[in-house]
Formats: C-alpha cells, sequence, structure tokens
C-alpha cells in the first residue's frame, strides 16, 4: 500500500489507513520468509544429523570392509609361503636326498612361492652323512653355501629359535644386505623327522621382500585421510604413514615416544591378537578417526587402518553450507514475491473484516462486500453473508436443543426412578427363633443401567433372591432388566427350585428377544428355619461364602448358560447350609472389574479382603461399594455395580431394625451339587 503525502503538522497516514509496516501482505511475506527460513534451518539440522550419522557408519564400514580384504590378501601371500615351507620341511626331513637333489628341490621351491626372494635349507650331519647349509635366491645369481663360506650358523639366534620352535615363526623385518640391502622377512620352520623322540634335523626358510606384504595395501595406504599399519609378529612397525616410524620402533614404543595414548586398545588387540575396531580421537592433532585392526590369520602379523572423521565432516559441512545459502537466498526471494502477491488479497480483507465488525455489534441488515468474487476472498465474504441470516437461526435452534436436553434429561430421571422402585426393599425374616436380613445396593453407571436384584417371601419363612447383570448399559439394558426381573419374580411365585425359575426364565426371554440382549443371573432359595440354601447360576461370578469365624471360600456353582440367547435348561442345583452367624455374598462383575486411573482391575482378592465376618448384610453391602469407590478414585465407572448379602444371624442375637449405616453378612456351608437341571421337589426346605 502506498502512503499519501504528509502535512504539516500532521503525520503521513497510508491511503488505505493501514501502515504498510503492519499491512497483512507485509507480515505474510515476513512470516512466509521466517517460515522458509526455519524449514530450511531445520531440514538442514535434520539432513546434517541424519545423513552425517550415515556417512560415518558407511565410513566406519567401508573402513572395516577394506581392512578385512587387505588382510585377507596378506593372509593369501603368508599361507603360501607356509604351505610351501611345510611342504619342503615334510620332503626333506626324512628324505636322503644328494646335495645337488637338495639344491634342486630348494630352488624349485622358491620359484613355486610367489614373490619369494630365496630360501635356505640346513641339515646338520647324521650317520656319516655330511651337514648341508646353502642359500638359493630366485635369481640364481646370489646362491650361498654358507659351510663353504665358513658362515656360522649354529650360533645365530634365528637358527636357535627356529630349532627350539614347536613349529614355524616369522621373522621381524631386516635389512638383507645379501639380497642388496632390500628389508626383507623371513617364514622359519624345523625339520624333525616322523619318527618319535627323533632329534631335530636342521631348519628350512623362505624370504619375501617386504614389499611384497605393504604392495597388498598400497592402494589404502593413499586414499585421503586413511593411515595404514603393518605390525610384525614381534610388536615392530613394518609400514606406518609417519616418517622415520616404519622399521625403527615397535608399536609400544612409537605409543610411549609420541604420546598416542588413543592407541593403546589397538596395542592391546595387537598383543592379543585380536581383531579390533574402535573410534579416538588423535591426542596430537585432535583428528577423530575409526581405527580397525585385523590380525593376518594366525602368522603373528597385524594390520591396523584408520580413517579420518574430521576430513568426512569437513567435506560434509561445507555440502550443507552451500545449501544454507542458496536456501537463504530462495527464501528472499519468495518473500519479496509473496509481498507482491499479498496485495491483492489484503485490500479485500480489510473490508470483509469491516463487515464482521458490523455483525460482532448486531448489525445483520448490510449487506457483505465480494460476494461475487470466485476465490478464496469471495468464500469468506459469502460465509460471512450466510452468517448474517444463519445466526438467528442457529440461537433459535440452540434453544431448542435446550429444552430438548432438558425433557430427556427429565425423562432419564423418571425412568431412575421407576427403575429403582422395582428394586425389592431390604428383608428381615424371623422364623422359629431363626432371623435372616437381606440387602443389596445397586449403583448404575448411567442413569439407568442393567444390574438387577430381588427378594421375594414365600409360603412361611421362605426367601427367595436373585441377583444379576444384563449385557450392555443404557435404556436398552434397563427395558431388558426390566423384563427380566418380571418373569424371575413371576417364576419364583409359582416353580419349586431356583434351577427351575432359570430354566422358565431362559424359555420367556428367548421370545422376542431381536436385539440378542442376554442377563447373567444367580438365582438363590433359603430356609429361615433351618438355613438351608439353593442355588443355581445362569453365567453369574460364583457367590461367596463368609463363615462366622471369618473364612471366606467361593462357592463352586456349576455356571449355566446365560439368559436370552437360547432355551435351556440345563442349570445345576447346589445344595448348602446357611450356619448362624454366615453371610451369603453376590455380586455382579463391575466390582471386580472397577478400574483405578492406572487402569488397574480391583479383583477378586481386594473384594475378599474387605469381608468381615462381624457386619450386618446392610453394612458389608456398603462397606463393598465403599472400598470399591476408594480403589476407582478419579477414574469414572465403566459398569453397574451391584453387591447383594444374607446374613442369618446367631442364636439368640436381636435382629436389628433397619437403620441407615447398617451392614450384614452371610456364611454358607456347601452340602451337595445336583447334576440334574430340575431339584426334587422332596428335598426343599419346609
Amino acid at each position: 500500500m502506498s502512503g499519501t503525502p504528509a502535512t504539516p503538522g500532521r503525520s503521513a497516514a497510508p491511503a488505505d489507513g493501514v501502515n504498510w509496516r503492519r499491512s497483512l501482505r507485509t507480515r505474510i511475506a515476513l512470516w512466509s520468509g521466517a517460515l522458509n527460513l526455519l524449514v530450511l534451518l531445520l531440514v538442514t539440522a535434520a539432513t546434517a544429523w541424519f545423513v552425517r550419522d550415515l556417512i560415518l557408519d558407511n565410513a566406519r564400514r567401508d573402513t572395516l570392509a577394506s581392512t578385512e580384504e587387505a588382510a585377507r590378501r596378506l593372509e593369501t601371500t603368508l599361507r603360501s609361503v607356509h604351505i610351501t615351507t611345510t611342504g619342503l620341511a615334510e620332503l626333506v626331513a626324512d628324505a636322503t636326498l644328494d646335495p645337488e637333489e637338495l639344491i634342486t628341490t630348494l630352488r624349485a621351491l622358491v620359484k613355486a612361492t610367489p614373490g619369494a626372494s630365496g630360501g635356505l635349507l640346513v641339515l646338520e650331519p647324521r650317520e656319516g652323512r655330511p651337514g648341508f647349509a646353502r642359500y638359493i635366491s630366485a635369481d640364481g645369481l646370489r646362491d650361498r653355501d654358507l659351510l663353504a663360506f665358513g658362515y656360522n650358523y649354529r650360533r645365530q639366534p634365528w637358527f636357535q629359535r627356529t630349532l627350539s620352535s614347536p613349529g614355524g615363526w616369522w621373522s621381524e623385518p631386516y635389512r638383507n644386505e645379501t639380497a642388496g640391502g632390500t628389508w626383507t622377512i623371513t617364514y622359519n620352520m624345523p625339520l624333525r623327522p616322523s619318527g618319535r623322540g627323533a632329534p631335530t634335523r636342521g631348519m628350512v626358510s623362505l624370504t619375501l621382500p617386504l614389499a611384497a606384504l605393504t604392495d597388498s595395501f598400497e592402494s589404502l595406504a593413499h586414499l585421503p585421510g586413511w593411515r595404514v599399519s603393518l605390525v610384525a609378529p614381534g610388536g615392530t612397525l613394518a609400514a606406518n604413514p609417519e616418517p622415520g616410524v616404519a622399521l625403527t620402533q615397535t608399536l609400544d614404543q612409537y605409543i610411549a615416544r609420541s604420546g598416542r595414548s588413543d592407541l593403546l586398545p589397538a596395542a592391546r588387540a595387537v598383543r592379543l591378537h585380536q581383531p579390533g575396531q574402535f573410534t579416538h580421537r588423535d591426542t596430537r592433532s585432535h583428528e577423530q578417526r575409526f581405527t580397525v585392526v585385523a590380525p593376518v590369520g594366525d602368522s603373528g602379523w597385524s594390520l591396523l587402518v584408520a580413517q579420518s572423521y574430521s576430513l568426512i565432516v569437513k567435506r560434509l559441512n561445507r555440502a550443507l553450507w552451500l545449501l544454507a545459502a542458496a536456501g537463504t537466498a530462495l527464501a528472499l526471494l519468495c518473500m519479496w514475491v509473496v509481498r507482491k502477491l499479498a496485495k491483492q488479497i489484503s485490500r479485500p480483507m480489510e473490508a470483509l473484516a469491516k463487515a464482521a465488525a458490523r455483525l460482532g455489534e448486531g448489525d445483520y441488515g448490510t449487506r457483505v462486500a465480494h460476494t461475487g468474487q470466485r476465490d478464496e476472498v469471495g468464500m469468506m465474504a459469502r460465509t460471512l453473508e450466510h452468517a448474517r441470516t444463519s445466526i438467528q437461526q442457529q440461537l433459535l435452534e440452540i434453544g431448542e436443543m435446550g429444552a430438548a436436553r432438558q425433557k430427556l434429561e427429565s425423562e432419564l430421571s423418571i425412568a431412575r426412578d421407576i427403575q429403582h422402585a422395582m428394586l425389592s426393599p431390604p428383608r428381615r425374616i424371623a422364623r422359629g427363633g431363626a432371623s435372616v436380613e437381606a440387602h443389596a445396593v445397586l449403583e448404575a453407571a448411567k442413569a439407568v443401567g442393567g444390574d438387577f436384584y430381588s427378594f421375594i417371601e414365600r409360603g412361611d419363612g421362605e426367601l427367595w433372591f436373585a441377583i444379576g447383570d444384563v449385557s450392555d448399559k443404557g435404556v436398552p439394558a434397563a427395558l431388558f432388566m426390566a423384563r427380566t426381573v418380571t418373569v424371575l419374580e413371576v417364576a419364583a411365585h409359582t416353580l419349586a427350585s431356583p434351577a427351575e425359575v432359570l430354566a422358565e426364565a431362559s424359555r420367556r426371554l428367548v421370545e422376542g428377544n431381536d436385539t440378542c440382549m442376554f442377563a447373567t443371573v444367580l438365582c438363590g432359595h433359603l430356609d429361615v428355619r433351618s438355613g438351608h440354601c439353593t442355588l443355581a447360576n445362569a453365567g453369574h461370578d460364583a457367590p461367596l461364602l463368609l463363615h462366622a469365624d471369618g473364612r471366606v471360600e467361593t462357592l463352586a456353582v456349576a455356571a449355566g448358560p446365560p439368559l436370552g440367547f437360547e432355551v435351556s435348561s440345563d442349570f445345576t442345583l447346589w445344595h448348602g447350609q446357611l450356619e448362624a452367624g454366615a453371610s451369603l455374598l453376590a455380586y455382579t462383575d463391575g466390582v471386580t472389574e472397577a478400574f483405578n486411573p492406572g487402569n488397574e482391575a480391583y479383583g477378586p482378592e481386594r473384594l475378599l479382603a474387605v469381608l468381615h465376618a462381624g457386619r450386618s448384610a446392610q453394612a458389608q453391602c456398603t462397606q463393598v461399594l465403599a472400598a470399591v469407590h476408594a480403589f476407582a478414585g478419579t477414574a469414572p465407572q465403566s459398569d453397574d455395580i451391584t453387591v447383594l448379602a444374607i446374613r442369618r444371624a446367631l442364636e439368640h442375637e436381636p435382629l436389628a431394625p433397619a437403620t441407615p449405616g447398617e451392614r450384614a453378612a452371610v456364611t454358607i456351608i456347601p452340602i451337595a451339587s445336583e447334576e440334574s437341571t430340575h431339584a426334587d421337589t422332596s428335598d426343599r426346605p419346609g
């Protein structure tokens, strides 16, 4: 936006009323550029983090693979010398060849060994045969007869060591003047006849120029940032990139003199002749490197290859800086282009802002401008225009929804009251000097629920009771619960045993049950005078038996199929005796499956722990419910909770009146369990 010229005594202001520094297009451009820069920085940082690790990991893999390959080439060279020398030793140790044959054999050995510069064969005199000691060169120009030359080889350390060695061994690199002053290495092997106890007959050795070994890793040594060292079996650095170190120092001496304590792990691996790999920082140049130690077979030689991380990271950083610079230039260009384009949006947006302000003030009579545009601005304009005509309608609908919600809550409250009214009140029955109290509590997870319980007095001193749990929750479960309670109460008034009651309810509840809902039910009958109790179970949790002495056991009431799925009469009748001072406790799975904020279930163990034989039936129910709530804490209730308790009072114990907060307990001693579906009416008490 362009500003108007300033008049004397008055500050300049833009023609459209918005300063360019605060204009939408300027902020869009700035934010666009800032976001582009931020994304660029994040991408660069992520790239640096990911690519750096990837490149360094690839470098480690490359170093390891190259070292192992070079070590294999070295091992091949050394192995060929070992095999050839071993073959000659086995041939000569037991043979009786004349000197010419020995010279011919030794010369053939030297020529057959790739890279060999010469060979030595020494045979001590025996059984009247003269000794033999000759050195044969590969070109035949430097052959030496050590005996004729008068060379006392027996006093040489290498000869003494070979005779006492159990097998072949590699010498340290040495300057061989006989071979023209070249640095060479020798593989020495004693000659031992096959006979047991036979003395060592002499020795055989092959000489290789040191270059035959170093040539195998020469290509690695010249790679930028790579350092290759070869360590002889005695620790001598046969090859090292630092001037004046190779062939003059051992690895341990080099570490001590140069202060390269970072190479101590490598020295340890060389001494133990074990492979190793580690990342370290050069104590002198402070350069980070990755070093691999590779033993060359079982020859005693070791290869050390190190690659510089600093060179790799330097190249990576250079590429990242170029990426960041190019990205910054593109971000600035993007900011300039975005600011130009944003001008086409900012001015219509100001008009829309004024229209929105009018709507906020309640002015719904002024038409919104720019509704004819076919872009996002037009879409926003049409949206504001639509909002102008729809706000009043929405307010009306909100009022209607509030009224409907209030009506629904009222109806649910009435349904809850009706459902609670269907539940039986507590019972206190006294007959023939015996008394029983029955109590239950139900707490629905929603306004209405699917749990239920029922107490029915029938005849003179008979108490029928039931507790159940309907599948699902809410209104459907409440309706099915009402039907189930009605069917059970009608059956309990006419049939002879709990098993028959459940069988009749099974037949009734299947009829018209298109929703396939079902209910688990525990039904029982108690004779107040004798304490005889019978139970039948339709898929419900087994009840608990709380003895007068405090012992608790789970009653083994065989569970038949739930009610509602299909017609069934397969309900086993359980018989037991309710002793004085004992309590029977039944519950729905909302008790044991109540969860705390840590998603831990209440469980049957906590339920058993909270029971106490001295409580009334009401107190027993109330205490269980309180313990479940204390365990659940702030966690929402996920299922209906129902607890039913029946207690038979002790002898001469007065039957207390029903008072708020009173609790009870019940105990039953199991007598028998029938396997038939229906109980014989002759077994009924009373």
